[in-house]
C-alpha cells in the first residue's frame, strides 16, 4: 500500500515541470527521473482580478523537501502561428528545498497548440526565467528553464517534461 501511494505521488511530480502559459485548473502527480523516489504533487488555480488571466502554481516535493511556488499572467492570449495559436505569459517563481536553500526566477512563457491528434490535443510549452537558486555552479543558479510537451484527453492530460531540476518528469494531471 505504501508503494502505491509513493507511486501515485511521484506521478503527480511532474504536474508543474513546464506548466503552459494560460491558467488552468489542474491537479497532478508524477514520476521524476533520474531522482527516482522524490515524489511532488502540485496543483494550478486560475484567477482573474481585472479581466487578466492570472494563476497560481503550487509545488511540493517530497521525501527530499521542496516547494515552489510561482504567479503568472497571460499577457498574449491568441497569437496564431501556422494557423495554430500561441500563448505568451511572464512567470515569477520562489523556492525552497532542503537543507535551507531558497531563490526565485522571472520570466516568460509561452505555449503553441498542436495540431489534434484524433481525440487528442496537444501544447508544447517553454519557460525562461533568470535569478537565483542554488544549484552548484552560478551560470545553472541563476537561470530556469522548462520544456515540455502535454496532451489532453477530455479531463486528463499526459505530459512529458524536462526542466532546471529534473532531467524528465513524466505526470499525469486531472483538470476541471
Amino acid at each position: 500500500m505504501k508503494r502505491l501511494w509513493i507511486a501515485s505521488i511521484f506521478t503527480l511530480t511532474i504536474a508543474l515541470a513546464s506548466a503552459p502559459a494560460y491558467p488552468e485548473n489542474s491537479l497532478g502527480l508524477g514520476y521524476v527521473y533520474p531522482t527516482a523516489g522524490e515524489i511532488s504533487l502540485g496543483a494550478v488555480l486560475p484567477f482573474a482580478p481585472l479581466g487578466l488571466d492570472t494563476g497560481l502554481d503550487l509545488e511540493l516535493r517530497y521525501p527530499r523537501l521542496g516547494v515552489s511556488t510561482t504567479g503568472k499572467i497571460l499577457i498574449l492570449p491568441s497569437l496564431t502561428v501556422g494557423g495554430q495559436f500561441l500563448a505568451v505569459g511572464s512567470f515569477a517563481e520562489l523556492r525552497y528545498a532542503e537543507p535551507g536553500y531558497f531563490g526565485g526566477y522571472l520570466g516568460g512563457d509561452f505555449s503553441w497548440d498542436l495540431p489534434q491528434l484524433g481525440p487528442l490535443q496537444g501544447v508544447l510549452s517553454a519557460q525562461l526565467g533568470l535569478g537565483y537558486f542554488p544549484k552548484g555552479n552560478l551560470l545553472r543558479s541563476i537561470f530556469s528553464y522548462g520544456l515540455g510537451l502535454r496532451f489532453y484527453y477530455d479531463s486528463l492530460a499526459v505530459e512529458l517534461a524536462s526542466n532546471d531540476r529534473d532531467l524528465l518528469r513524466a505526470s499525469l494531471l486531472y483538470l476541471w
